[in-house]
């Protein structure tokens, strides 16, 4: 379809500086645009500058009869203004096409425009020819991978502030996982979620009021109320609540409210009075928790095409499956002590299968003494341990398809080393300048000097770059 509503001689002899020659070199393109329309499933226009040299005007339109087009009603005859459409008055002034330029069309559509210059026999610019197309999809596409890149990042920082914080992981990953929005209006609710939500209030789960249920007069007060965990009777059933808060620069939007189902607990709380059952049913739950984390991420990770975004996925899921480690180690035995040998083992082996590519051959090895370190202090050593072998996995020996990395623990009167070795190069240069590193770097600087109360340095050593991690046997005790 070709509009002209207007006759391109009356438009131009209006509102242009063209002279009748040229001004019939556009009434000559016209009879071009429905093919090209057709052939480009686009809408198609000429334009002339008008006489301020800035704007121009529509003279001619043509759309696809098989695709929808930009435009509801004909446009014939407006402006098209610099601000919106660059493209056009780039062409106009340096006679240069232009491709995939990003605009606003007459209606407010998020365009691409591609324009290319119509010259006269002088090769002077007379008019343009557009092509636009509608890039609405694709900004919600990119939108939407952004909030995918920073979920992952915040996800990160979360888990992290919890244990920085005091929060136990078995207290925030409950059974059931709701997220509020500033509102308090659920936005979100895991399967678990939605089915204890019937045993709490009858309807729709996203449609129950919990700060109602919990009896809160509002979200910030159900989140400061919430901030440790709360048990909640409900009929015969017991309920373990706790809120955490949602930040995104600073400013509060919501919250993730978790509970975990807890009254068979309770009931061998009463019964038998024994608190290392309680203690390894947490950290069977907490663990099973984690391994729901990590196979939504997993899921999530699978459906997004960027390398960027599956990347930092795959970091976060190598932190959780480290913790995870630490409470499968807790749920199978009596004693509050890990074995850290064995726990770099496992860390290694998870960590490399990971990231190696299919020709790459890394070689791994876990020496040093059987270390026995406390519970208090494993989650942050499989951690520290996760992101320096990540590291050296990701920026060390990257390129290297015979890399090595090794683990040297020891323990030396009340002092713990562990000694973490890699035969590529440039590991500190990257934790300085890459964001990745830095976020990698902050974790290890912040576990090793808040939680273990140790030390931590890098250094170059015989063709090798070496991390070098001392803390106390016993974790430092905290003062005032």
């Amino acid at each position: 379809m070709v509009e002209i509503e207007h006759s391109i001689r009356d438009l131009c002899l209006a509102h242009t500086d063209l002279m009748m020659p040229d001004i019939i070199i556009l009434e000559n393109m016209v009879n071009q645009l429905p093919v090209i329309a057709t052939l480009t499933g686009t809408d198609i226009f000429i334009d002339a500058l008008t006489v301020n040299q800035e704007d121009a005007i529509v003279l001619a339109w043509a759309s696809s009869p098989n695709s929808p087009s930009l435009y509801r009603n004909s446009v014939v005859g407006e402006l098209a203004y610099a601000a919106c459409e660059p493209a056009v008055y780039q062409a106009f002034s340096t006679g240069q096409s232009f491709y995939n330029i990003r605009g606003v069309s007459q209606e407010g559509v998020p365009i691409a425009q591609t324009v290319v210059p119509l010259t006269n026999d002088n090769g002077q610019v007379i008019g343009v020819l557009i092509m636009e197309k509608d890039i609405s999809k694709e900004i919600r596409q990119e939108q939407q991978v952004q909030l995918l890149s920073q979920t992952a990042e915040h996800l990160s920082h979360t888990l992290m502030s919890l244990r920085v914080t005091g929060y136990g992981w078995e207290e925030w990953l409950g059974n059931g996982v709701f997220i509020l929005n500033d509102k308090g209006k659920i936005v979100y609710a895991n399967k678990q979620a939605m089915c204890i939500s019937t045993s709490l209030y009858e309807g729709d789960t996203l449609d129950g009021n919990l700060m109602l249920l919990l009896s809160f007069a509002s979200l910030p007060e159900m989140v400061e109320g919430l901030k440790n965990p709360r048990n909640y009777e409900f009929d015969n059933a017991s309920y373990l609540f706790q809120a955490h808060p949602l930040l995104t620069g600073g400013e509060f939007n919501g919250c993730v409210l978790s509970f975990q189902d807890v009254t068979e607990l309770r009931q061998k709380e009463r019964q038998l009075g024994m608190q290392s059952i309680i203690i390894q049913e947490i950290n069977h739950r907490v663990k099973n928790t984690l391994q729901n984390v990590i196979s939504l991420l997993r899921l999530q990770m699978r459906r997004s095409k960027w390398k960027a975004v599956r990347r930092e996925f795959t970091a976060t899921i190598n932190r959780i499956l480290s913790i995870a480690k630490v409470y499968e180690i807790f749920t199978y035995q009596y004693r509050d002590l890990v074995n850290l040998h064995d726990l770099a083992e496992y860390i290694v082996e998870q960590v490399v299968q990971s990231y190696i590519l299919p020709d790459q051959k890394v070689k791994t090895m876990v020496q040093g003494q059987a270390v026995l370190i406390h519970a208090s202090q494993a989650v942050p050593v499989a951690l520290v341990l996760n992101e320096l072998v990540a590291n050296s996995l990701e920026h060390g020996i990257k390129t290297d398809p015979h890399g090595e990395i090794s683990i040297i623990v020891k323990e030396s009167g009340a002092t713990i080393n562990v000694e973490v070795r890699d035969s590529g190069c440039g590991l500190w240069n990257h934790a300085a300048t890459s964001k990745s590193g830095t976020l990698g770097l902050y974790i290890v600087k912040l576990l090793i000097f808040e939680q273990l109360g140790g030390t931590f340095q890098f250094e170059n050593c015989d063709q090798s770059v070496v991390a070098n991690i001392s803390f106390p046997v016993h974790k430092k005790e905290e003062t005032g």
